[in-house]
């Protein structure tokens, strides 16, 4: 039988929501860089993808994940990794539909 909630209280207290902590964050985003590694090293393997592009797309991730982690702890950007170029010159169509589709909504 179910009831609705009342007003009164009844001295029991609702177990409170479980908020992410920045260490929890920081495995979450080490996994999905990871993942991300080993879809850009499988793609690698399977389709003879040169040596210079797979270090330079892995040195890419390796600078937002390393940006990504300083902003979750709190730390300064020390700006060791920064890009030349923000973007490269020609992106491909598949890049640019995800980064459409990565925009939060209302900045569309």
């Amino acid at each position: 039988m179910s009831s609705t909630p009342s007003a009164i209280p009844t001295g029991k207290t609702q177990p409170a929501r479980r908020q992410q902590t920045p260490k929890d964050a920081g495995n979450l985003l080490r996994e999905a860089f990871d993942d991300i590694a080993l879809v850009i090293g499988g793609a690698a393997v399977l389709h003879r993808i040169d040596d210079d592009l797979t270090w330079t797309l892995l040195g890419r991730i390796d600078r937002i994940r390393v940006r990504l982690l300083e902003e979750l702890k709190g730390l300064p950007a020390k700006g060791l990794f920064e890009p030349r170029n923000a973007r490269p010159p020609r992106v491909h169509p598949a890049v640019e539909a995800f980064l459409m589709r990565n925009r939060a909504e209302g900045e569309a």
